[in-house]
């Protein structure tokens, strides 16, 4: 539970940190490359009496803590969207990306997590690893943290997340600590390639049609859920892109086809069933109309698994720090099919995941008018600190 002083110093930092959030909402990075927000992240922890050691590209970690004992690892993501805002705010993103799912608000908690650990550092009863992470949006960011050491120097025992929230029927700066199990599915990216022969539009039987082939291969994915895999498992797979010809050429039947989409399951054995049936569907159809195709997985991450006991404990530490009124169970009994590449961390060391509700608007996350509260800054810092802290302390 934090320290009434713990607290003042806390609150006392909210100016800051509006003017810190406001600077990376104004000039967002997307991906694995975000060199002005890496610049800009290192120079604030510089200043706040660490020594930033970067984790892969644009990865960064430091450490708080003098004493020997246990490492607790506490995440904080750094990547926007590619989409152009459409808010009125009068710090809106100056480029064509966009902090649309919070991840702004993340760095900028996690940065005011840093301050309070730095200022109080002589009570820590261990190590507190802050995690600064590029790419979650394209599912590689924390591969490439783990590749890099993450969960090493000094070896990290547990962590948590946390993240921003909308939710119409909630209030701004609630807090959910989530359940333990899977919480978030699994996501993997794919592309399926159809390779027809190109040809003059009136006479198609001279030609092999790979519009043709990929609208049997698209209802034929359809059918695994309702013919293949059991009702009592839920996985969601979609088709988001659609690519055949050239536009201003309608007479012309094109050689390619290309169709993209994302496929989220709650099981690992679910996940590798679905996509070896999506190589054996596609290639067969293809076959059948004397075409060609290729799946090809791009992008994925694993399930985002909260460790029962950690997760119990978050919560009522939470619920001492904050009270009871401000600690609610999210509204959802099921795992959310969203997915989140902390699940990477999840399967390595027992973590927990945290919601801050930041918004009461209806609107979701990745909206292009999506607006978050900023009086909730200091109030995820102070989550992320009493976190670390108190699970130290236990």
């Amino acid at each position: 539970m934090l320290t009434e002083k713990q607290t003042l110093f806390a609150d006392g930092l909210q100016e800051e940190l509006v003017e810190i959030r406001r600077h990376l909402h104004q000039n967002p990075e997307i991906g694995l490359e975000l060199p002005k927000t890496v610049a800009f992240v290192k120079e604030k922890l510089t200043e706040y009496g660490y020594d930033p050691q970067s984790c892969g590209e644009s990865g960064i970690t430091v450490v708080a803590g003098k004493k020997p004992g246990k490492t607790f690892l506490l995440r904080g993501d750094m990547d926007a969207l590619p989409i152009k805002e459409l808010t009125d705010l009068s710090f809106k993103s100056e480029n064509d990306y966009m902090h649309a799912c919070g991840h702004d608000m993340h760095t900028t908690m996690l940065l005011g997590a840093a301050k309070i650990l730095k200022e109080f550092e002589d009570d820590l009863e261990g190590q507190v690893k802050l995690l600064f992470q590029p790419g979650e949006e394209i599912l590689s960011g924390s591969k490439v943290c783990i590749e890099n050491g993450v969960l090493e120097n000094p070896k990290v025992d547990a962590g948590m997340m946390m993240h921003v929230f909308p939710f119409s029927t909630l209030k701004v700066g609630q807090i959910m600590p989530t359940p333990g199990g899977t919480f978030m599915a699994s996501a993997d990216w794919f592309e399926i390639n159809i390779k027809g022969r190109g040809g003059h539009g009136s006479q198609p039987e001279t030609s092999i049609d790979p519009i043709n082939v990929a609208v049997h291969i698209y209802t034929a994915l359809q059918e695994l859920s309702a013919r293949e895999i059991g009702s009592e498992e839920r996985f969601v797979l979609t088709i988001g892109e659609f690519t055949g010809g050239t536009p201003g050429a309608s007479n012309i039947i094109p050689e390619t086809t290309v169709m993209k989409g994302t496929l989220r399951t709650l099981k690992e054995d679910v996940r590798v069933q679905v996509k070896e049936r999506m190589i054996a569907i596609a290639e067969n159809i293809a076959k059948a109309f004397r075409a060609e195709a290729e799946v090809v997985f791009t992008n994925g991450c694993t399930t985002n698994v909260n460790d029962p006991e950690l997760s119990a404990f978050t919560k009522d530490s939470l619920t001492e720090t904050f009270g009871a009124e401000r600690i609610v169970d999210i509204p959802i009994s099921t795992p959310l099919m969203g997915s989140e590449d902390f699940g990477e961390i999840s399967q390595l060391i027992p973590t927990a995941t945290v919601l801050l509700v930041a918004s009461e608007e209806n609107i979701n996350l990745h909206n292009p008018a999506i607006v978050f509260d900023e009086s909730i800054l200091k109030e995820g810092a102070k989550v992320y600190f009493d976190t670390a802290v108190s699970w130290l302390k236990k």
